[in-house]
């Protein structure tokens, strides 16, 4: 009989990988309960040098190496299985070296920019990113150095990305993505969230907070779970069978992206629920890294607090009911080789 599998979700990771590695063993220690799979939804930062470090999406005051070189070179080895998605603050060169996914560190797996793979019996989605309107229809054309807006843009997400995303016809146990799907505050506790977090009060109410895209996605693809990131708040809502995304405000991606949103199940969108949105952020929120896009001098005049908080909850989750699409990518079957390092 299949056992239960044990999965922890971590928010934001920073590079914080000795202390959430720490905290996991200590769990396993209290519970007694091997943690069999540590999913990060982005901001992961796999900086394996000061040249990763220079190609990170961050203003300079807030970059630093973090934890993962120990990692990359072999001086420790993550104690826990653990796939991610890349965030807005990462190291794009070494990201875009690793479009499709692949092995980072030995145990530690990246999920690309879009995919899926399979671990443990279940199918996992993934999407790394964040949505900014004026880059979803274009296509990748940041080229190294990657300095000023490049550095950025290489972490928005594409119209590609999504219609990949929804080619998929069979069921998927958990999707994972750094931006919030947009409108997911309406199904959960939005009181208590404003409350938290009260500079969110003007996105919610214009039905702007988080991504279309990934609200696209939550609305077509329907996992069992999704879990993102990003806003460094804890925030639980519950999505329905019967529930439509798109009967509570939705905003819509933006227009020239209409043939894209009507592949969704749900039929496509009329006209007037198709706005656009913005993809400026809300003055006054202490969270977010506010990212120049002309120049590494002006990025470093953002004077945010940088406030770090990690909802962490541990998973058990059965084994899937459906059957395995054979093509896709287990990392169980897996080791990482040499060229990973």
């Amino acid at each position: 009989m299949p056992r239960t599998l044990n999965i922890a979700i971590e928010g934001c990771c920073h590079g914080m990988l000795d202390n959430i590695y720490s905290q996991l063993l200590t769990r396993q220690k209290q519970t007694n309960k091997k943690i069999d799979l540590l999913i990060i939804c982005g901001d992961f930062q796999a900086i394996r040098n000061v040249t990763d470090l220079g190609c990170m999406s961050c203003p300079d005051k807030y970059k630093q190496i973090g934890g993962f070189y120990r990692y990359y070179t072999g001086e420790r080895v993550a104690p826990v299985p653990t796939i991610f998605v890349g965030g807005n603050h990462e190291a794009g060169n070494h990201s875009r070296e690793l479009y499709y996914g692949g092995w980072v560190a030995p145990n530690i797996y990246f999920m690309g920019n879009s995919g899926v793979l399979k671990f443990g019996g279940l199918r996992i989605g993934g999407i790394s990113g964040i949505f900014k309107d004026f880059d979803y229809a274009k296509g990748y054309y940041e080229r190294p150095p990657f300095r000023g807006h490049s550095r950025s843009s290489m972490h928005h997400a594409r119209s590609y990305e999504a219609f990949k995303m929804l080619q998929i016809r069979q069921p998927l146990d958990i999707v994972v993505s750094h931006d919030w799907p947009q409108n997911i505050e309406r199904y959960g506790d939005t009181d208590g969230l404003l409350k938290k977090k009260p500079f969110f009060e003007k996105e919610v109410e214009r039905g702007e907070l988080g991504s279309p895209l990934n609200a696209l996605l939550l609305e077509r693809l329907r996992p069992a779970w999704w879990f993102s990131a990003h806003l460094h708040v804890r925030f639980t809502a519950s999505f329905g069978p019967q529930e439509s995304i798109f009967t509570q405000g939705w905003k819509g991606i933006p227009p020239y992206e209409q043939d894209l949103s009507n592949v969704s199940a749900s039929g496509g969108l009329d006209a007037n629920q198709t706005d656009g949105m913005s993809g400026t952020a809300q003055i006054g929120n202490v969270d977010e890294i506010v990212m120049s896009s002309l120049s590494d001098e002006e990025a470093d005049l953002a004077e945010p607090e940088l406030e770090i908080k990690r909802p962490r909850m541990e998973l058990n989750l059965p084994p899937p009911k459906h059957d395995i699409a054979p093509a896709l990518i287990d990392i169980t079957d897996q080791e990482p080789t040499s060229e990973t390092r």
